[in-house]
């Protein structure tokens, strides 16, 4: 019987969001599960009639955040899979995103994880995230790798570091003695960095390259660039890390109505495919970004590339897909278009030569 991976999804709660994630103190007011449920009644009656509907999907979104806890999260997401599927839980750590407070300490969120890791030992990966801000993070993650079976490290450049920050040092010197996994954020960014960008930050630290003063949003792809990993490949050859996203939908779409000029500038999707195709540990998941089935084409061709076809990995996003399209739906409409055997290729073959510690 054939085991399904999902190389990325989340189950953290709104207990884990930012106080002012939201604006007028929303992330709060729709943490109260009776207002989310009065909100999704009302968002699913303003179009009845759709079922895919955008205020039917944001229903959906609200409702499993406001779950109490990540277990039951879990529960939601092994319901739309075959039994013995296995999954990659990605952890979020908000707390330096300058968003206001966060309700848990991360801590918390890491421990409910390894509780459900307790229940679910063959079935649930959990990935600690790691932030360069955060005091001790290279014994947090020694502590959860090794005392409560965490199966690796998680990146979300975009809340405000490089994933090159040299504070993360020690723990890609871990990773890469230990061949831990790490999955880091690789697709224009919804959650990020949202407090001031200093005249410090408008220097490119690699490249010395002069940065222009944009919104927040359009300034964290500064940090999220996939550039950014030659810098840091340079210096941990070895290093297993999967850029999630592989760049995002809108990356996948610049690329296909773009000229292959030479002259022309790379974007993120072709810089992704390099790194793969030039080191032997760099993965890339198809999260989120395939949800676009106008994307299927190309991901089938560059699937019989011999020197990607190894490196792609089966992924959701679950629960932030909601708001594109069902789980289930996310799944099937990939599963129907690919053959099998590329389908078995990327959510069973790779998924378990990318967790191995070895």
């Amino acid at each position: 019987m054939e085991t399904i991976y999902n190389c990325h999804t989340h189950v953290f709660t709104n207990k884990d969001v930012p106080s002012k994630f939201l604006p007028l103190g929303l992330v709060r007011f729709l943490g109260k599960r009776r207002v989310s449920r009065w909100l999704g009644r009302l968002l699913n009656r303003i179009n009845p009639r759709s079922s895919s509907d955008i205020f039917d999907r944001t229903a959906s979104f609200i409702n499993i955040g406001n779950y109490e806890s990540q277990l039951e999260i879990f529960n939601i997401l092994k319901g739309f899979y075959p039994e013995n599927s296995k999954f990659i839980a990605l952890s979020m750590d908000m707390a330096y995103m300058k968003a206001g407070k966060v309700a848990q300490e991360f801590t918390e969120q890491l421990d409910e994880l390894s509780d459900i890791k307790d229940i679910f030992p063959e079935q649930f990966f959990p990935f600690i995230c790691v932030d360069p801000r955060r005091p001790n993070i290279t014994d947090i993650v020694k502590k959860y790798i090794e005392k409560k079976k965490f199966q690796g490290i998680k990146l979300y450049p975009p809340l405000g570091y490089y994933p090159f920050d040299e504070r993360l040092y020690p723990i890609y010197e871990y990773a890469e003695a230990n061949k831990i996994p790490i999955i880091s954020h690789c697709s224009p960014p919804i959650v990020y960095f949202r407090g001031r960008i200093t005249r410090d930050m408008l220097i490119h630290p690699k490249t010395g390259e002069k940065l222009e003063k944009k919104s927040n949003q359009k300034f964290a792809k500064y940090f999220t660039d996939p550039e950014n990993y030659k810098f840091l490949l340079k210096d941990f050859p070895k290093l297993k890390i999967c850029l999630a996203h592989f760049g995002g939908g809108s990356e996948w779409s610049k690329y296909l109505a773009t000229s292959w000029d030479k002259n022309m500038e790379e974007g993120w999707f072709s810089v992704i495919l390099d790194l793969i195709k030039n080191h032997a540990n760099v993965y890339a998941d198809i999260s989120a970004t395939i949800h676009d089935t106008g994307l299927h084409p190309l991901l089938k061709v560059i699937l019989q590339d011999q020197a990607v076809r190894p490196k792609v990995l089966y992924g959701s996003d679950f629960y932030m897909v909601e708001l594109s399209l069902p789980e289930r739906a996310f799944s099937i409409n990939l599963r129907a278009y690919l053959s099998d055997e590329d389908y078995r290729q990327i959510a069973e073959t790779n998924p378990q030569v990318f967790l191995k510690h070895q």
